[in-house]
């Protein structure tokens, strides 16, 4: 109703304005081919001034009741060319009834040539009103249909993260409790101490998950339990270092995304090898990005661990949800035969807002 009431008050200072400035400009023009501003040319402009206002506005009473906003504009264009042509003449009938014959008391002499002349001036200034109008009308539709495009992206983009997120727990259970039954016969007693932390694990995983982000600092905590876990079950075969940026802790990660890496490594890398491997977490900060780097033993094949795609596809979708476009992901074998991962992760959270009231 506000905002109905807005372009209502909008519509009529345009209006007035509008035609106000075209009978000053007839004004002018009359005085420059040396009409003098009497009491006749005074009248003249007002007639001009009020029937244009009402011409006008009964004009776009009839645009709306005939729906022609929604029309294309293949449709659109006869329809404004005849209407401008009526309401051109209609104009020119009234306004020389009552200018030329009620107040000059004048008869008028009919001259074919004087009213083409005037009808096709009248038209010409109902096409230029409709122009403006109707651009109002188009540039208006674009943006509310810009609106509803942006809205709806954003309402799939959350249902889409969500959708990924639930995607992820039941992943981080299943391959940890794989962890703790290889435990159960040799050594009863760190599978109990493996539980007992997996429950510790998972209580904090369940709750950061429903997060969008959490703090680095709370991501890193998850990855050592998980870590410390895992060397359990890989003893000497698996090496671990950390070197991280205490600057670092504060910076927004999605929840479960270092783990799920660090997870990948380890299950697709180093315990493919014999001998183990070693798996290595760095981050600092740089050009206003949090910039992760995962290594660990082992190689790296996009053919052969085709069942790693969908994790790491997450990964990529999940950066460009949350953070867009200056988000980075990247996984590839470097010089020394180690799988290196890179994040690069903005500050700045992109905001799912599409509340009616923040986008009128």
């Amino acid at each position: 109703m506000k905002i109905v009431f807005k372009q209502q008050n909008l519509y009529w200072i345009s209006q007035v304005y509008g035609w106000l400035i075209y009978v000053v400009l007839m004004g002018l023009l009359n005085q420059l081919n040396g009409a003098e501003l009497n009491r006749q040319l005074i009248f003249n402009l007002l007639v001009t001034f009020s029937l244009g206002v009402l011409i006008s506005h009964i004009y776009r009473e009839l645009i709306l009741k005939l729906n022609w906003l929604k029309y294309q504009l293949y449709k659109l264009i006869p329809r404004i060319l005849v209407a401008c042509l009526v309401f051109g003449t209609l104009f020119f009938t009234v306004h020389t009834i009552i200018s030329d014959v009620l107040i000059a008391g004048e008869r008028y002499v009919f001259e074919w040539i004087d009213v083409i002349r005037n009808v096709i001036n009248q038209t010409v200034i109902f096409l230029l009103w409709s122009s403006l109008y109707f651009l109002f009308h188009f540039v208006q539709n674009y943006r509310k249909e810009e609106i509803k495009n942006l809205k709806w992206q954003a309402a799939r983009n959350e249902i889409e993260l969500n959708k990924i997120k639930s995607q992820l727990n039941p992943h981080f259970i299943f391959n940890s409790m794989n962890s703790i039954r290889a435990l159960v016969g040799e050594d009863p007693e760190k599978a109990k101490d493996s539980i007992t932390r997996l429950s510790n694990i998972l209580r904090s995983s369940f709750m950061l998950g429903k997060q969008e982000v959490i703090g680095f600092k709370d991501e890193m905590q998850l990855v050592q339990d998980y870590l410390i876990l895992e060397k359990t079950r890989f003893e000497e075969r698996l090496a671990v270092e950390y070197s991280i940026d205490e600057n670092t802790y504060d910076w927004p990660v999605p929840p479960l995304m270092v783990q799920t890496l660090v997870e990948n490594g380890i299950k697709h890398g180093i315990s493919k090898l014999r001998d183990g491997g070693s798996i290595s977490i760095s981050s600092k900060i740089e050009n206003d990005l949090l910039k992760i780097r995962i290594l660990n033993s082992g190689l790296y094949d996009e053919q052969l661990i085709s069942e790693t795609a969908f994790g790491l596809e997450n990964t990529k979708q999940r950066l460009y949800l949350l953070f867009g476009k200056q988000a980075h992901f990247s996984i590839f074998n470097n010089s020394k035969n180690e799988v290196e991962v890179q994040l690069h992760i903005p500050h700045h959270v992109i905001q799912f807002d599409y509340d009616e009231s923040n986008n009128n």
